[in-house]
């Protein structure tokens, strides 16, 4: 099926089915990212883990740009869809992908002309600037795949369809991890090796969206011209998605350049603390991915019952989802309580002289924000309401404060209490957004937000 209408039915059971796929194709981006920092660290040492780690606070700020852009085709596109107004949708497609390329190109082209600056500038080690502009130059040659993959991923996702770019991705990651291995262990290309292999995954990922998206869309009517033509780009529906996007986009931005600022801080302790940090946040970013895609998964829900007027079952699909997403969260917290430093050990050679600190850091930093995923969750499924019903003030207005929370403890207190202060910053952030985000939920504000027309 390659569309699936959320307005009816069991809202727990529609939403699991739905989300699933959505997780799974997480998991796997977050696979081999794990395989990347895995072959990273075990075949080029610390110091080259420590690199790939302050250049990925930078790629985090154009992949949120990627995220926060696509977002506003998918709140535009399941409100139609759900309001029963398909001919409206491929054009939102179409519209969405042009503009998403044209971003993806300008990435590129500021990349390769500021990778060393913006280096140099959170505070990277100068004896390992030179891997880390090697990594961020051919991780941008896939810039323009990743902003377009992710316009069409949420065209699907707004269609109620995960199942297809679950293939997709599948199919990306199976290749990164073989390009990976061929470029570093056989080919020696270093950094730049498992930069190059992502670069061609998103590519691929790109090719086959492409090819299958006119299948997806066929059921839907193209708008015409005045001279009969199909409408490819329409600047004013483009300005109707850029109302939601920009605000999620200029949001993640801001929370992706605050992290540089993080990144910096990280950086200042030395390349030992750098390194077990870039291997905890993989582990965190494996963690997390469940209840985000499961927030993306009931978010598309509330936009599609939000379209319909359907309000009613949004409640029931909210609490459905905490349950579902509390109780996994649970299960990881454990397992990050007792085996931290085994899980840590795992990206980290012992040939190194600073392992000892390396693995202390990232141990320390799965175990403290490990202890709060159900907090997490929770934040993410309240706050995915008013994103789904289009009430972006506040969806941008909880995650701007969690972290800017963030980033006060980091700046004002890391230097004088030491890295861990930065993990506990996490958990205060989320504690104190989705008390927030409760009040707004119950408050009611969020259900007038419907695009209308």
């Amino acid at each position: 099926m390659k569309t699936t209408n959320m307005t009816e039915g069991n809202p727990f059971k529609t939403i699991f089915f739905f989300a699933v796929p959505m997780i799974l194709s997480n998991l796997f981006q977050q696979f081999y990212n794990v395989i990347d920092t895995l072959i990273v660290g075990n075949y080029l040492g610390q110091d080259a883990l420590a690199a790939v780690g302050s250049a990925g606070s930078i790629t985090a700020v154009f992949a949120q740009l990627a995220t926060g852009l696509a977002l506003g085709a998918g709140i535009v596109i399941s409100q139609y869809f759900g309001a029963g107004k398909s001919d409206k949708i491929r054009l939102c497609a179409t519209t969405s992908s042009v503009f998403s390329t044209v971003v993806g190109l300008l990435s590129t082209i500021l990349m390769w002309i500021y990778a060393e600056p913006l280096l140099i500038y959170v505070k990277t080690p100068l004896e390992i600037v030179p891997m880390g502009v090697d990594y961020l130059r051919f991780y941008f040659l896939g810039s323009v795949p990743i902003f377009l993959y992710n316009a069409l991923s949420s065209v699907y996702m707004a269609l109620g369809n995960s199942k297809t770019p679950l293939k997709f991705l599948i199919i990306s990651s199976v290749v990164n991890v073989v390009f990976d291995l061929v470029f570093i262990v056989n080919f020696h290309w270093g950094v730049a090796g498992a930069a190059a292999a992502t670069a061609i995954s998103q590519l691929l990922a790109m090719v086959l969206a492409l090819t299958d998206m006119p299948r997806l869309l066929k059921e839907f009517p193209a708008l015409k011209t005045e001279d009969g033509r199909s409408a490819f780009f329409d600047g004013k529906l483009l300005m109707t998605m850029l109302r939601f996007a920009l605000p999620s986009a200029l949001q993640q931005s801001i929370v992706s350049v605050g992290s540089v600022v993080v990144q910096a801080t990280i950086n200042s302790f030395g390349s030992a603390v750098m390194a077990g940090t870039a291997a905890a946040s993989k582990v965190i970013n494996l963690a997390i991915a469940i209840p985000i895609n499961y927030a993306n998964a009931y978010s598309g829900f509330v936009g599609q019952n939000m379209g319909a007027g359907k309000t009613e079952r949004i409640w029931p699909g909210l609490r459905s989802s905490i349950v579902c997403c509390g109780a996994v969260s649970l299960g990881i917290t454990v397992l990050f309580e007792i085996f931290a430093e085994p899980i840590i050990r795992l990206f980290l050679s012992d040939t190194e002289a600073d392992v000892t600190l390396a693995l202390s850091v990232g141990a320390e930093y799965i175990r403290v924000v490990g202890a709060c995923l159900i907090i997490f969750a929770a934040y993410m499924l309240v706050k995915a309401t008013f994103k789904g019903s289009g009430d972006m003030c506040w969806f941008v207005l909880t995650t701007l404060l969690s972290f800017v929370i963030r980033l006060v403890v980091t700046v004002g207190f890391a230097g004088r209490f030491g890295v861990d202060v930065i993990w506990w910053g996490f958990n205060l952030g989320w504690i104190i957004s989705l008390l927030l985000a409760m009040g707004r939920y119950v408050q009611g504000g969020w259900k007038t937000k419907a695009i209308r027309g």
